[in-house]
């Protein structure tokens, strides 16, 4: 029972994204004081180079960039150890700007100080690699096994780059040499599994990024590449687990995992069969993270009253205010608002800092036309994360269409607009963002080149939330027909979902 806990909390702590890294006061005080610092002394490099760490650490890669530009012009060349950290430091903010260039003259520059650098060394390597260098990328890999005999970096980057030279035979006996370099390593076999995606092998890579899994203890890496990988080739994970599975003493957690990860990667018709099936077939698998996971498989499939008696087993069950946040969805589905505000309520009590609880409150206060509890809310969950593109654009709906203060709405609607999209989701928002915010030609521009690139179901789904939003429901037809000949399952999504803005509601009559 303790073990199934374990795996369950790692499971489900990896199935969520992680919230954007946000200024904690300890840090807003360190940049203050680095600020007053620099005022009294503009070319105090040592405090540029601390700033400009501290602005890299929190993605803010132009300020960075900024201050080591400054850093390294006031720095003295007898300051050879600092000098090296800010070239270090530029080429890793320049990778992060794909200023590959600028990233390989830094690092140039820092091996120029430092000829026999292992790290600057390997760095170089890879950024080579980004510049699609990779007969240059190999020389300067295989120069690291002189400074560390058997060293596995050398081995991985060496793989890496004769993939990228498409000679995979070669490829393949590096990737053994460096199996063996560390065979009790979780993260050799992650890494073995991405080696093994770049070559299109799915099926060598969960079967990888699943022994790094059972290897590590308190590690998402691992788990959060087979969720990844099942959200494009399920049944290349299906298969692993399966297998292993059928090895194991205890089959238990890892067809608990491979429910969860059929779950998260949108395979709700398939996690509905493993996670009932362990439910049905084991008395000690009946805990609230098993039932609150099927509640969520349950709404996937648009089952609201399967998922309503899931997730009130797990809530009997003592789940907290993840399951009480997850209810509170299923509430909206069925209509029922005021229950929806009531146990977001309750989750927020068990956890004022819930992200998930503050946008399923504000959701059910805009379905019950609440607009200034709706902003309230909304408000909180920007200050706990203040890049939430979704929760911008519904306080921008709300402002707009409940509240009828347009310049607030419009001032979230450019938040939006000048926050980087990562993901197709952010993508949509913020090409829904432009389209209120009266500018449908850049709109389309931003969606159309991410879908150069989209090759996702979930990237197709989004992608007709788009066009539906925003008038071309013929081209919002067309996306959902490949959302959904591509895996895509979110029946709720398809049939059900009204959120502002943010739903496929005026092509529905089109798929009756």
């Amino acid at each position: 029972m303790k073990i199934l806990k374990s795996i369950c909390c790692l499971a489900i702590c990896a199935a969520f994204a992680c919230p954007a890294q946000q200024i904690n006061p300890i840090t807003k005080a360190m940049l203050n004081g680095y600020t007053e610092l620099l005022k009294e002394n503009p070319k105090d490099y040592q405090t540029l180079y601390e700033r400009a760490a501290q602005y890299y650490s929190l993605s803010r890669y132009d300020d960075a960039h900024s201050d080591l530009v400054k850093a390294l012009e006031y720095t003295p060349a007898k300051e050879k150890s600092l000098r090296e950290s800010e070239l270090s430091l530029m080429a890793d903010v320049a990778i992060e700007m794909k200023n590959y260039n600028l990233a390989l003259q830094s690092i140039d520059e820092a091996l120029a100080l430092s000829p026999s650098n292992y790290a600057y060394t390997y760095k170089k390597g890879n950024i080579l690699l980004y510049l699609n260098r990779p007969e240059e990328a190999y020389k300067v890999f295989a120069s690291m096994q002189t400074m560390k005999s058997r060293s596995q970096e050398a081995y991985f980057g060496m793989a890496k780059a004769c993939i990228a030279m498409k000679n995979y035979s070669e490829a393949e006996e590096l990737m053994k040499e460096a199996e063996n370099a560390d065979q009790s390593n979780y993260l050799t076999y992650c890494r073995l599994g991405d080696l093994y995606m770049d070559m299109e092998q799915p099926e060598n890579a969960a079967t990888n990024y699943l022994l790094g899994f059972t290897m590590a203890k308190d590690s998402q890496r691992p788990l959060e590449s087979l969720i990844s990988l099942a959200g494009t080739n399920y049944n290349a994970v299906a298969t692993a687990l399966d297998f292993a599975a059928e090895k194991a003493d205890n089959r238990l957690p890892i067809l608990f995992v491979k429910g969860n990860i059929a779950c998260e990667s949108g395979n709700f018709g398939q996690a509905d069969v493993a996670l009932t099936q362990i439910l049905n077939n084991y008395q000690e698998a009946k805990i609230p993270g098993i039932y609150a996971k099927l509640a969520q498989a349950k709404l996937g499939e648009n089952d609201l009253t399967g998922a309503m008696q899931a997730i009130d087993n797990a809530i009997t069950l003592g789940g907290g205010a993840e399951a009480y946040a997850l209810k509170s969805e299923i509430d909206l589905a069925n209509g029922d608002a005021a229950k929806a505000i009531q146990d977001a309520t309750k989750a927020l009590t068990l956890d004022a800092n819930s992200t998930e609880a503050l946008m399923a409150k504000a959701q059910a206060q805009i379905a019950a036309a609440d607009g200034q509890g709706a902003v309230e809310t909304l408000n909180e969950a920007i200050m706990i994360e203040p890049d939430n593109m979704k929760a911008l654009l519904l306080r921008a709906y709300t402002n707009q269409e409940l509240l009828k203060n347009g310049r607030a709405a419009v001032g979230d609607l450019n938040r939006v607009i000048l926050e980087e999209a990562t993901t197709f989701p952010n993508v949509a928002y913020k090409g829904i963002a432009q389209v209120k915010a009266g500018k449908k030609m850049d709109a389309d521009a931003t969606v159309e080149n991410a879908l150069k690139t989209a090759n996702t179901k979930d990237d197709l789904y989004w992608a007709a939330v788009y066009y539906s939003q925003t008038g071309n429901l013929e081209k919002a037809n067309e996306m959902l027909e490949k959302a959904t000949y591509a895996g895509y399952q979110n029946q709720y999504a398809i049939k059900g979902d009204t959120t502002p803005w943010l739903n496929i509601g005026p092509i529905r009559h089109l798929k009756k």
